[in-house]
């Protein structure tokens, strides 16, 4: 070596000064738990009540959710597999209505150890935190920084889903929906075994809650990591980067000059192995979805009618203005639901303001606006093809339309559910992935300290959180205690209905009258829970017959020639009582005038003050009966959620009628007393209804006492079992490969 290269080696060069780099780095564990402590402190400042015993009351809670929720509980506390809730109508099953969640392991427990409301109270808040943390892990793993994950995660989760409070699948869903991408987007990245099981298991649950639609959506939106999603996360613990850097992903300058093909660049067996383990989370909730597929054949959903129509609860475009300016949807002359029924874009079908809400607050709007339109901020965005979540936002929107439905509603899944508004849950998750990593390029071009980092961020997190809280509340002034505590179709109460529940006199009426008895009353499935077969019948996913018009009576415009007809039909329903609004002549009606009641529990529910008028249908056959010659007798009947058995007497014969669903998987069989060695035929309440409507058994001839028992045994419930089984046992095997190949490498 020259002595002049080695003077050259030995002369120190010059070193390019470049800016502060942010040197604090928040160990995994205190992210872990600063996080967690965030989710639970924001479930406090949006649903306080919930934690300190109260509940809620509107849209669907009372009339749809607590109904399925009590005969849930019910079941488990007896000791009873949940498969058919006998108090609903005429029945229906509990696993194929799917939305009772009666194989979801959470349900299994929490309904089997505590009350109804507080079941269902810790189920909504434990999902708030569940979706805030799984958004907080989804936007680190596309990008952001701790900064940006934590807006990014306020702003989807407390900026979408409290105007849905009463709708359960909501929470439920949106939980599931960023714990699957996350899990996914960790397995692209690191291949991890146990990432790819948490796919799977999460999957699983999110099906066998019953809400299937967010789970139908998550899985349009987990292509779009594929594109989106770089092949590595930021440093971890980093709360900024330096200020003019690039983004520290390895391997995505390949890829600059072709954004197009980013999704070529994930190994294949990573992509082949997601896939399967996206079909073994459907095997996994076989149990809930064979059953839910055999309803769909006698459902109200079989076609797109009047009665189900696909584009119902979409987000028209004009609604689009409540993210720049929310104040004239929430607060304005008009209700916002009657500004829904103005746009002449929309499509033909209703919609609802809890299905069309759309804010996420003004700052992280502002954020995410100047992020894609300001070069210098663009330059220091984190995430991956920002014009790539451009156009997600877009598509997403576009689907919320309704439009797409009503095009492709023939299609597998589109067609299958209401409430197109919710694929802008994808779009509120772009914004607040935008908003994100605007507020992370803002903290790298200021270049502040640590410190000033985690003030500004708080501040800006203080200020969204009482953007959106106010923007989810519905002011109704001069209104006492509910100030403050109306979010859309919901009311936070200390003091729920379902509180009464336990002193309502009618619940004691019918408990004593015993399962003969049916009643006819307002509040949808509401009576039900007073431990009484009721009518009508408001069901998600039914049996056809719940939505036929002649189920809707209408008594006190019913025309004095029609009264016959319409009595004769509540006879042959089993109509026994009725709880009416309004008084109805007696006679006319052939009715037995019972009293006025104010009932402690269902006078809250449906928040009449005034008494209702109960009348007792004269000469009606009620829930069963039995008819043939000899005069047969029932001496005892009892029904349970999967059973009715019944001790009948009939000398010369006859037919034992239920007026319970005439459903598949319902097997009747005997025991008797006498040795005619006949045996008992299964029928339908053909004579008696003009339609295989109900449940008849033919007797034979006998003096003495005959056991009649029928028995629910779904075979969808069993076939699903079993892919249930099969779909766990394929996921571990799945997975033990995957780590097989972790260790191999």
């Amino acid at each position: 070596m020259s002595r002049s290269s080695s003077t050259r080696r030995a002369t120190p060069r010059p070193v390019a000064r470049s800016a502060p780099t942010s040197r604090t780095t928040v160990p995994a564990g205190i992210i872990a738990a600063l996080t967690i402590l965030c989710g639970v402190a924001l479930t406090g400042l949006f649903w306080w009540p919930l934690w300190t015993g109260g509940g809620l009351i509107g849209g669907d809670l009372y009339p749809y959710y607590f109904p399925q929720k009590i005969a849930l509980a019910e079941s488990l506390k007896s000791g009873e597999w949940p498969f058919w809730n006998p108090w609903v109508g005429f029945g229906y099953p509990i696993l194929g209505e799917s939305q009772t969640g009666a194989f979801s392991p959470i349900n299994l427990l929490l309904y089997r150890i505590a009350s109804v409301n507080t079941a269902y109270n810790l189920i909504q808040l434990g999902h708030y935190v569940l979706a805030f943390c799984g958004a907080v892990g989804l936007s680190r793993r596309c990008g952001l920084r701790l900064p940006g994950a934590l807006l990014a995660a306020l702003v989807v989760v407390y900026g979408w889903f409290p105007a849905r409070i009463c709708l359960e699948w909501a929470i439920i869903g949106g939980a599931w929906f960023f714990c699957i991408l996350w899990g996914a987007a960790v397995f692209l990245q690191t291949g991890r075994a146990l990432s790819l099981l948490a796919v799977g298991v999460c999957l699983g649950l999110d099906l066998l809650a019953g809400h299937y639609n967010l789970a139908f959506i998550t899985l349009l939106a987990l292509p779009a990591l594929f594109w989106l999603l770089p092949e590595s996360p930021p440093a971890a613990g980093k709360l900024t980067g330096p200020e003019g850097s690039a983004p520290d992903f390895a391997g995505d300058a390949a890829f600059v000059k072709s954004p197009f093909w980013r999704c070529l660049r994930w190994e294949p067996d990573r992509v082949l192995m997601l896939g399967a383990v996206v079909l073994t989370g459907f095997l996994i909730a076989g149990i809930q979805l064979l059953p839910t597929w055999e309803l769909k054949q006698v459902s109200q959903r079989q076609q797109v009618s009047d009665v189900f129509a696909p584009t119902y609860g979409h987000l028209p475009i004009r609604a689009l203005s409540q993210l720049w300016m929310p104040w004239a949807w929430y607060a304005g002359e008009h209700t916002m639901d009657q500004m829904l029924g103005r746009d002449a874009w929309s499509v033909p079908t209703s919609t609802n303001q809890a299905e069309a809400q759309f804010y996420l607050g003004l700052l992280p709007l502002v954020l995410a606006v100047l992020a894609l339109v300001l070069p210098r901020l663009r330059r220091q965005l984190t995430i991956q093809a920002p014009w790539g979540w451009l156009i997600l936002i877009l598509l997403s929107l576009l689907f919320a339309s309704g439009w797409p439905t009503a095009w492709l509603s023939f299609l597998p899944g589109i067609g299958f559910f209401r409430g197109p508004g919710r694929y802008s849950l994808v779009a509120a998750w772009g914004i607040a992935m935008l908003a994100g990593a605007g507020w992370e390029a803002v903290l790298r071009r200021l270049q502040l300290s640590s410190k000033a980092v985690i003030v500004s961020t708080g501040l800006l997190a203080l200020l969204t959180a009482g953007d959106l809280w106010a923007a989810s509340r519905q002011y109704q002034f001069f209104n006492g205690p509910y100030l403050g505590r109306q979010v859309f179709y919901a009311t936070l109460l200390d003091t729920p209905p379902i509180h009464f529940l336990h002193e309502s006199g009618l619940r004691k009426f019918f408990e004593q009258a015993g399962p003969h008895c049916r009643l006819y009353a307002p509040g949808q499935n509401i009576p039900s829970m007073l431990h009484v077969s009721a009518l009508p019948v408001y069901l998600g996913l039914g049996p056809e017959i719940y939505e036929s018009p002649e189920m809707r009576i209408q008594f006190s415009e019913t025309p004095p020639v029609e009264i016959p007809h319409v009595v004769t039909r509540l006879k042959q329903w089993g109509v026994t009582h009725l709880l009416l609004e309004s008084p109805l002549d007696a006679e006319a009606w052939s009715l037995r005038f019972q009293g006025q009641v104010l009932d402690p529990f269902l006078n809250r529910a449906l928040a009449r003050p005034e008494p209702y008028y109960f009348y007792e249908l004269i000469d009606s056959p009620g829930r069963f009966s039995v008819t043939g010659s000899g005069s047969p007798t029932i001496s005892t009947a009892t029904i349970h959620p999967n059973q009715a058995t019944f001790t009948v007497t009939a000398p010369e014969g006859g037919t034992l009628i239920l007026r319970d669903l005439n459903y598949p998987g319902w097997e009747p069989d005997g025991e008797h007393s006498s040795k005619s060695g006949e045996k008992l035929t299964a029928g339908s309440a053909a004579q008696e209804t003009g339609s295989a409507l109900f449940r008849t058994v033919t007797l034979p001839a006998s003096a003495r006492l005959q056991t009649v028992t029928w028995t629910y045994r779904p075979a969808s419930v069993f076939w699903g079992a079993g892919c249930s089984l099969c779909g766990m046992a394929i996921l571990v095997m799945i997975t033990l490969f995957r780590a097989r190949q972790e260790h191999a490498k």
